[in-house]
């Protein structure tokens, strides 16, 4: 953009040279220097060197053109005053390329229009016309009229690829702001450059032009027009160590997905921080071409098509590759990591990872796959993996959070189309916070956006996005607006405001361990702020601490978040009720299939959160086999743990856990429920022994008779019980075999030091 720059810079010196020009009325004449043509008798300069329309006591239309050839490489900018409400009736567009000098009706070309609907809804756009068909092609922000009345306006064109931007801020320097970009080759010529005026007598004088500047070529040969995706990253060697049959040399594949020859010379490949330029070289429609480092071209077949560079490096565990035509425009851009092979095995080397259908550009990981080539790789061929399904997910917010006090960071699962997001008026946030003032967001991938509002948000309060008109991502899939967001300041945790909820720690075969959080309190956390870890127990202090997400995530009240390294096999194994609620980390804590410890901890390592040490003899005595068998916190306020029900698939990684317990309380001893099954189908397969006293000095035994009067289980031995509480029983005898069905006494016996004595009987259905 600089070369633009620097050739504007040129004409605002030397006004006019054919088709360029600068033009700020200073002389006090719009005939000569350049020379305008139309409606000169309906404008005039003013004592403040403005140009406007005069006074009309009819409603009309007027223009003025004048002749400019600017088509390519092209900056448009002008300046532009209004001092009343655009409204359909009165209205300004600005040609930017015409193909005639009346601009009345019957245009080819384009042009920027300044209102033109009403009220908070007027904004700048551009329109593409032609024979008269007007289209809007780059869709400004709502409101943009109706709350400046004085603008500065920039257009770009660099081979046909657009760019609006709109200066507010401080008219008497540049302070652009982007409000969308397309590519357009309706029209690829010009001949004038103009004003049209619509206008009801009572404005027609009221719109005022200023500092017109147009600089660029206009080249009778057509340039190639590349949009975003036309060439996509098809295939990448990453590790080509130890070798299945391919040379061990890492290469990048690109896939042309055009019918035409395209031009690559002087394009660039950044991986990573690394930036290489093409040399002259072509990519052939409908086909592949491979990026190799150039002493080592000849190791591969002379058949398929290359391209040498002085290297190609790839890091094996993530990167990002970017590629960029001969002006800078994003053609493909990617964010590989190594979960990208979709299989373990592969991943240690000598297997490519292949696009699976090139026109699911937007799928990210879900349309990559490790090669399934006898030699590892397809390099400069249809890929291996070529027509098998690939999961499209719905475009949704994957993540949202406050980036400083008064910007909400907004995360996408896949890449946007940039045009559909720049729309302000499109997010509201409740709470009477309304509408941020400008939106940024990542040029590269187009995933991320942050919206900045010009006042602080508040402590201790939940808030809301909605998404109020249509975002799509680069394949025109839609988010669903019937959803809000929600976002908050993150407040300190303090002891069991959040809880290890449930554990997973002898998966099934090819399965993973997963630990579940929830929180139990009534604020709003911040998970970047914490870390899982095994705890020493005796010394309470923790060890082997993991890093759950290096970047925010927001755990709300109620919420249930799995913590895992593949959340494909917990889910492939396990229904979940939130898929989206889960944290893949690294790695997690080291946990044994016999015994072991499990802590949340603040990431000072100073404060712990909530700690379990569970062992294998916590699962429900009836289960032969316990591989897949996650242990359930009975309740977020008990202590007691249980084995997931079969019924529940024995896990229920993020959502409430299929033992679920609620305590409460009864008088002063009741038992729930009165008839048990204890057949771990997730259903009644406890008994709640509960106590109430009005006293706290008690001492008591609770055991189980069968109908003959024989003791069964001693659940409870000469322990003091505190003035309520519970205990449950899982249908066992002492050793944890499983009783018959019939009926059991269960009787409480309590004393206290000054002779208080009492017993309680009830009576138990045990079913099987």
């Amino acid at each position: 953009m600089k070369k633009h720059l620097i050739f504007l810079i040129f004409f605002c010196f030397s006004y006019q040279i054919e088709a360029q020009f600068y033009d700020d009325f200073s002389d006090g004449d719009f005939t000569t220097n350049p020379t305008w043509v139309g409606d000169i008798d309906k404008f005039e300069v003013d004592s403040l060197n403005l140009l406007h329309s005069k006074y009309d006591s009819l409603n009309g239309e007027s223009y003025l053109a004048t002749a400019c050839k600017v088509s390519e490489n092209a900056i448009w900018q002008f300046k532009v005053e209004y001092k009343f409400e655009p409204s359909s009736s009165n209205f300004a567009k600005v040609y930017v390329m015409s193909d005639v000098s009346d601009l009345n009706s019957g245009v080819n070309g384009y042009f920027v229009k300044i209102g033109g609907v009403s009220g908070t809804i007027d904004d700048i756009s551009l329109y593409s016309e032609i024979n008269g068909v007007e289209t809007k092609i780059i869709d400004g922000n709502d409101g943009m009229v109706f709350e400046n009345k004085t603008i500065k306006v920039r257009v770009t064109k660099d081979f046909g690829y657009w760019q609006l931007f709109i200066d507010t801020l401080n008219l008497s320097s540049s302070n652009y702001f982007s409000h969308g970009s397309i590519s357009d080759n309706s029209v690829t010529s010009s001949e004038f450059f103009g004003i049209h005026f619509k206008y009801t007598k009572t404005r027609s004088d009221k719109f005022y032009f200023d500092e017109f500047m147009v600089g660029g070529t206009w080249d009778t040969i057509v340039p190639q027009q590349i949009n975003p995706h036309d060439i996509v990253i098809n295939e990448l060697f990453v590790d080509p160590t130890p070798s299945i049959g391919l040379p061990e040399y890492e290469y990048i594949e690109l896939f042309n997905r055009t019918d035409n020859d395209i031009n690559l010379t002087d394009w660039t490949i950044t991986i990573g921080s690394t930036e290489k330029t093409f040399p002259i070289s072509e990519i052939k429609a409908d086909s592949f071409v491979v990026l190799l480092k150039e002493d080592i071209i000849d190791s591969f077949p002379s058949a398929i098509s290359k391209i040498g560079f002085s290297s190609i490096s790839l890091t094996n565990s993530s990167s990002d590759v970017v590629l960029k035509d001969e002006n800078g425009k994003i053609i493909h851009s990617i964010s590989y990591t190594d979960s990208w092979y979709n299989d373990d095995n592969k991943k240690e080397g000598g297997w490519s990872i292949e696009q699976v259908n090139p026109d699911l550009f937007c799928e990210g990981k879900h349309n990559w796959r490790a090669s399934v080539s006898a030699i590892g790789g397809n390099p400069g061929k249809i890929n291996s993996v070529f027509g098998e399904y690939v999961y499209s997910e719905p475009l949704k917010v994957q993540n949202i959070f406050l980036k400083n006090s008064n910007t909400i960071s907004v995360i996408f699962n896949k890449k946007l189309d940039s045009i559909s997001i720049d729309n302000l008026n499109k997010y509201v946030v409740n709470k009477g916070v309304g509408s941020p003032v400008f939106v940024s967001f990542d040029t590269y991938f187009f995933t991320d956006i942050d919206l900045h509002f010009s006042d602080n948000f508040m402590e201790g309060v939940i808030y809301n996005l909605s998404v109020t008109e249509m975002i799509s991502d680069c394949n025109n899939n839609t988010l669903d607006t019937s959803y809000s967001f929600p976002f908050s300041i993150p407040d300190s945790c303090l002891q069991s405001d959040i809880l290890i909820n449930e554990i997973l720690f002898d998966p099934k075969e090819d399965g993973v361990d997963y630990v579940e959080i929830y929180n139990n309190s009534d604020k709003v956390f911040d998970l970047k702020n914490y870390r899982i870890s095994n705890y020493l127990i005796d010394w309470n202090t923790p060890e082997n601490w993991k890093i759950i997400t290096e970047e925010s995530r927001l755990i709300f009240p109620d919420e249930y978040w799995v913590l895992t390294t593949d959340s494909a096999k917990v889910k492939n194994q396990y229904f979940t009720e939130n898929p989206f609620h889960f944290i893949e980390v690294e790695s997690l804590p080291t946990f044994s299939n016999e015994e072991g410890t499990v802590a949340i901890i603040h990431q000072s390592l100073l404060n712990t959160i909530d700690v379990l040490a569970y062992h294998s003899d916590m699962h429900h005595p009836l289960l032969s086999e316990l591989d897949g068998v996650s242990l359930e916190r009975i309740s977020p306020g008990l202590t007691e743990w249980q084995s997931a029900s079969s019924t529940s698939g024995y896990g229920t990684p993020s959502y409430q856990n299929s033992q679920y317990f609620i305590p409460n309380s009864f008088g002063e001893v009741t038992i729930i429920p009165e008839v048990f099954s204890p057949n771990n189908d997730g259903y009644e397969d406890l008994l709640s022994i509960n106590w109430e006293f009005d006293r706290s000095d008690l001492m008591a035994s609770i055991s189980v008779y069968n109908s003959d009067g024989i003791l069964v289980n001693v659940l409870i031995n000469n322990e003091l019980i505190g003035s309520s509480g519970h205990k449950f029983w899982n249908g066992t005898d002492e050793r944890g075999t499983k009783l018959s069905s019939g009926i059991y006494i269960v009787l409480l016996d309590v004393l206290s030091d000054d002779g208080f004595v009492n017993q309680y009987k009830k009576v138990v259905v045990l079913q099987n």
